[in-house]
């Protein structure tokens, strides 16, 4: 044992760094960075907020479409079944009486193209404005799904390597009282011992024994919930690394102020309040006027027969500007500026709620963490005792100096230590999670780990 500020404890070697992939066979073991590789290149949820940030760029694209130059070509082709009839009124030429004329001709083809290009136009300025407030948002929530993952991957990791422990350990008894039961049997067929002193001990050598059968159940479980956690198909079949085993020197939590400007629940909040921001600005100028510049070049044609209608062209050409002014929208325009408005301040309000339950969140974590490490020392110790007393029953026992229900009682005393210890090794894991987690470094912390 090192010293009190730094305490060796025995874990498993589950966090290698080297990605060890996976065979369909099942025999290359996960580690658990493996595990997490996997999982955020396999889960669903991967691909869904991959395509969202897809789709994000390309809403990024038709925003900045609306201000880019439009190009629109136009034909027709018409046959004035009857041509329109047009007035001259009485006097003019000198005749007393109104004129009727029908003019054109049977057929007209027209062409033209057209560019538009809008000079001024708010809403569309504060749309490009919103463009990279978008990306980095679907950025983020990329981030955040990894995240996600990555701590959903890490506990159900945990939980298979904690039952495999859970195994070695009982294992390791089940041989002890078989080693035992094998003794005990030639005292009973010397008739040294009693009867119900054999039966105790089998009923105890029993117990241990449903208990891997049930451990084997459980295991199988957990690596099913670790193949949903990461993607893999339930048809697959998988292992973790647990057969090495190293000693890690295991420091107190340090003390921390709490600080959660790195979460990424914050970042987010904090990108969508200024997203709401652009939005409420834009809903402002909606009632402004807009403007817009056009060209347009484009020729008619026109004939009494359908094949001469194509043999004459006369071209034209047009350059101007349109200015549109809403005067009259029903208060729609300032109803839904107020409703933004009003939107935006009930956000800031929620993000201010927010905040104070990411500190409590943090604070609350590393005070878990901390309860989790002692415990964790505590539990190791008390094993390391308990283990101490059981080996010492065992040779008393042999020896004739100690009684069979003394030896049994401290076998159950190390069994309850081990259990402990096993209970408050996953508890720390999973608080060192969450405490990362709560500071927004889990995915930091995940790639120092070795």
């Amino acid at each position: 044992m090192s010293q009190t500020s730094r305490i060796a404890i025995v874990v498993l070697s589950m966090l290698s760094i080297a990605f060890k992939g996976y065979s369909q066979d099942g025999k290359q073991p996960f580690t658990l960075k493996s595990s997490i590789e996997y999982s955020l290149k396999n889960n669903p949820t991967s691909t869904i907020y991959n395509n969202q940030a897809e789709i994000s760029r390309f809403n990024n694209r038709l925003a900045l479409a609306s201000y880019l130059p439009k190009i629109n070509g136009n034909a027709t082709v018409d046959y004035n079944a009857k041509l329109p009839t047009t007035i001259m009124p009485a006097g003019v030429f000198g005749n007393p009486e109104e004129i009727r004329l029908s003019l054109g001709n049977k057929h007209q083809n027209g062409a033209s193209v057209q560019l538009d290009q809008k000079v001024f136009d708010m809403s569309s300025a504060y749309s490009l404005t919103a463009m990279k407030k978008n990306l980095e948002l679907a950025q983020l929530q990329i981030l955040k799904n990894n995240e996600g993952l990555i701590y959903q991957t890490a506990t159900a990791y945990y939980q298979v390597l904690i039952i495999g422990q859970q195994q070695k350990l009982l294992q390791e008894n089940e041989k002890q009282y078989a080693d035992l039961l094998k003794i005990l049997k030639l005292q009973y067929d010397k008739g040294v011992i009693k009867k119900m002193d054999y039966d105790r001990t089998r009923v105890a050598y029993n117990n241990i024994t449903a208990q891997l059968v049930l451990l084997e159940t459980n295991k199988k479980l957990a690596l099913n919930q670790l193949k949903v956690s990461i993607g893999m198909p339930m048809s697959e079949n998988i292992t973790i690394e647990e057969g090495v085993e190293v000693e890690m020197d295991v420091a107190p939590p340090a003390a921390t102020t709490a600080d959660v400007s790195k979460r990424l629940d914050f970042l987010i909040q904090d990108q969508n309040i200024m997203l709401k921001e652009i939005h409420v600005k834009t809903l402002k100028v909606a009632g402004l006027p807009s403007l817009t510049a056009y060209a347009r070049y484009g020729a008619n044609a026109y004939g009494n027969d359908f094949g001469q209608s194509f043999d004459r062209w006369f071209d034209y050409s047009a350059v101007g500007v349109k200015l549109t002014v809403p005067i009259f929208n029903g208060m729609s325009v300032y109803s839904n500026y107020r409703i933004g408005q009003l939107d935006l301040i009930n956000m800031k309000e929620t993000a201010k709620l927010n905040v104070q339950n990411f500190l409590l969140e943090s604070e609350n974590a590393n005070t878990q963490l901390f309860s989790s490490y002692t415990s964790l020392i505590t539990n190791k110790e008390n094993m390391q005792l308990a283990k101490e007393v059981h080996e010492a029953s065992n040779l008393e026992y042999k020896e004739g100096t100690s009684s069979l229900t003394d030896l049994l009682n401290s076998d159950y005393s190390y069994k309850e230590a081990q259990s402990n210890y096993i209970n408050s090794l996953l508890n720390y894991l999973t608080s060192k999670m969450q405490y990362e987690k709560s500071k927004g470094t889990l995915t930091d912390y995940v790639n120092q780990l070795k």
